[in-house]
């Protein structure tokens, strides 16, 4: 196959693209769409290679799985030791058992897979996971052990036409099932491989018309400035709010594919431009800078417990490129091929050329290696064991969420599991529940502490939450996708069921991440003209004390992004007061100033209400403490952990339950 040089000059824009983003956000803000050309790039090459080698009869599918893997593999297992080194030194241990499990998923080249179910790329969470940018390279992966075997298959009995035309045709089934899931279920569309193969189809499309393509410069210009208006438009009007992947994506893996198809039908100043020297040099490097540059950012991230500022981002980017060179130098290139000559020709030297066999061999040994390196990691739940023992209890703290929310939590479990799901007094066949705990995550997390009132006064206690969604009755949920704005609706008309199906029901607790909801609900209602949340929250309210039931609202604690537990394990081994890697009094009240007023306000509107604002008790002198009474508050950023909702429980104030409730009507 021949060289195409501005390739290369194209994998350096998309590089600078997806680094620029992730180590300078602000700056290109749709640098992630740099991914989405390396996409096309490689339907393109793979495409081109296994063509041309079916057609002249040489193509063999072991080595071309031997080929990819002296390209990919040996540049990865260097990275990932180093990596992994870093993260036993860097990450606690529910990090670091996280980025065993992650390693798993890298090595069993479901990397994609895995981080679609445990968290988003775009979310703040995503800085500490080093192997977040793995994802890519698994949908590349699943790809390439697909699309040659594919073609190997139907080249003998499909015509070449024939074969583009089911490329054209399944590219059009892709894109569309990309755009019609965006919306519904985002991070599946972003990270899964049947809503993003249409653009590693693209370039197959295009390897397939390349032979009959026959363009004039006139054309070929035209075609290659129209594609890297459209590539750098991409990278610079996208953002993480866009409706990714789907048609927004297609600007860029059309651009790209406009680019190849002009800058290789004439030499045009495209092609020129892009394969100026020193920006092919960033593309040939440009797979090594993708392996190092994200784990480097995560770690460094990780351990200031907050975002790096513009000198220690780019301080990180340099560190990453050295180590790009590096990497490609003595490892990518010199493991290219099998061949001593054409090894000492890359500068590699003969003392790294293996034969396939011995290349397989010692690549499987090192696949064991990260294997084993990944288990034990993952069965020794990320090395608690590094820390001293005061440190563990903290940590052992840290890990610990509601123990029964994966059976309690969701509108589908309101009416089920109610031998795990009843807490305090056990309810009586048939009866009716006295007390229920109703709100999103943020209501989830004061299980404990609702339990141990319920403990306390011998009420049958029921939880009533559902993750994502607030409980805001006769108001549309505003939520991310349609199909949480479906689940949201449900969870509502259940919990409504609840309610009449429960006469005796004496208090109902609710709490939320009203700051969130507040927003969206407001915005909403400037919208559309739809009732705004203190009336939305009024009228939820008012369902429950119409009837006589009396209405605890709790606040939304103040959040970390993300929580400083290194500091707080810092400060506990180096004996200093952990409240100073608490977040400044002033900060943490004005984040919840406007939800902590409009609690208020509803809780004064009705004397049935009580409200307890976290921010009261967890806010002492100048900082709010992540820490009380030598016990860890939080799970993670943004809820309370199971000791921390049993503290806390003191703090909260549950109304007089002498009034016997009033009995709905019939």
């Amino acid at each position: 196959m021949i060289y195409l040089p501005f390739v290369d000059g194209l994998r350096a824009l998309a590089i600078i693209a997806v680094v620029a983003y992730h180590a300078f956000p602000g700056v290109i803000t749709g640098g992630f769409a740099g991914v989405d050309v390396f996409f096309v790039i490689s339907g393109f090459l793979i495409t081109s290679l296994v063509v041309t080698e079916i057609s002249d009869g040489t193509f063999s599918l072991y080595r071309f799985f031997v080929r990819r893997a002296r390209r990919l593999l040996p540049a990865a297992f260097a990275c990932v030791v180093v990596v992994t080194l870093l993260s036993a030194f860097i990450l606690l241990p529910d990090a670091f058992w996280y980025y065993g499990r992650s390693l798993l998923a890298f090595i069993g080249l479901f990397s994609n897979v895995f981080f679609y179910l445990t968290g988003g790329y775009f979310s703040a969470p995503a800085l500490e996971k080093p192997l977040l940018h793995t994802w890519s390279l698994a949908v590349e992966d699943q790809f390439y052990l697909t699309w040659p075997l594919i073609l190997m298959l139907a080249s003998p009995f499909l015509s070449k036409r024939t074969i583009l035309g089911l490329v054209l045709l399944s590219l059009g089934a892709s894109l569309w099932f990309a755009e019609a899931k965006v919306s519904v279920d985002h991070e599946f569309a972003f990270f899964m491989l049947p809503a993003r193969v249409w653009e590693l189809l693209t370039g197959a499309a295009l390897a397939l018309m390349a032979s009959e393509m026959k363009l004039g410069r006139a054309a070929s210009e035209a075609l290659s400035i129209a594609g890297i208006v459209a590539v750098l438009s991409s990278f610079f009007l996208l953002n993480p709010h866009s409706n990714f992947p789907g048609l927004h994506a297609a600007p860029a893996c059309f651009g790209t594919a406009a680019i190849i198809a002009g800058c290789m039908s004439q030499n045009v100043l495209l092609t020129r431009l892009l394969s100026y020297r020193p920006l092919v040099f960033v593309g040939l490097i440009s797979y090594s800078l993708y392996l190092w540059h994200w784990p480097l950012l995560a770690l460094a991230s990780y351990r200031l417990e907050r975002p790096l500022d513009a000198g220690e981002a780019s301080l990180i980017v340099l560190i990453s490129v050295a180590l790009a060179v590096i990497s490609w130098r003595w490892v990518e290139r010199p493991f290219r091929s099998s061949n001593r000559t054409s090894n000492a020709s890359l500068g590699g030297g003969t003392s790294w050329a293996l034969s396939d066999g011995k290349f397989v061999v010692a690549a499987l040994s090192c696949v064991a290696i990260m294997a084993a390196a990944a288990g034990a990691i993952k069965g020794m739940k990320g090395f608690p064991n590094r820390y001293a023992a005061e440190s563990q209890r903290i940590l052992t703290q840290l890990v610990a969420g509601n123990p029964v929310r994966m059976e309690c939590d969701n509108f589908e479990n309101v009416f089920a599991n109610d031998d795990v799901c009843n807490f305090g007094k056990k309810r009586d066949t048939g009866g009716s529940y006295e007390l229920a705990l109703f709100g999103d995550s943020m209501g989830d997390h004061w299980a404990r502490l609702v339990a141990r009132y319920a403990e306390n006064r011998n009420l049958a206690g029921r939880q009533v939450t559902n993750g994502g969604c607030p409980l805001l009755f006769d108001v549309p949920i505003p939520a991310e996708t349609e199909d949480k704005t479906a689940e949201c609706a449900a969870y509502q008309t259940e919990a409504k069921k609840f309610i009449d199906r429960n006469p005796k029901l004496k208090v109902a607790v609710i709490s939320a991440y009203w700051e969130k909801w507040l927003r969206l609900v407001n915005t909403a209602a400037a919208r559309d003209g739809r009732i705004d949340f203190d009336a939305a929250l009024d009228k939820t309210v008012r369902t429950f004390t119409d009837r006589g039931i009396k209405v605890v609202m709790i606040g939304q604690i103040p959040i970390y992004d993300p929580l400083p537990v290194r500091c707080i394990i810092g400060a506990i081994e180096n004996h200093r007061d952990a409240a100073t890697c608490g977040k400044p009094k002033g900060e943490a009240l004005q984040e919840l100033k406007l939800s902590n007023a409009a609690l208020l306000r509803v809780a004064a509107a009705n004397p049935r209400v009580s409200v307890s604002l976290p921010s009261d008790f967890m806010c002492q002198g100048e900082r709010c403490s992540p820490m009380m009474d030598g016990v860890l508050l939080y799970k993670n950023g943004s809820h309370v952990n199971q000791f921390g909702a049993e503290l806390l429980e003191r703090f909260i104030k549950f109304p007089d339950l002498d009034e016997t409730p009033l009995v709905p009507p019939s």
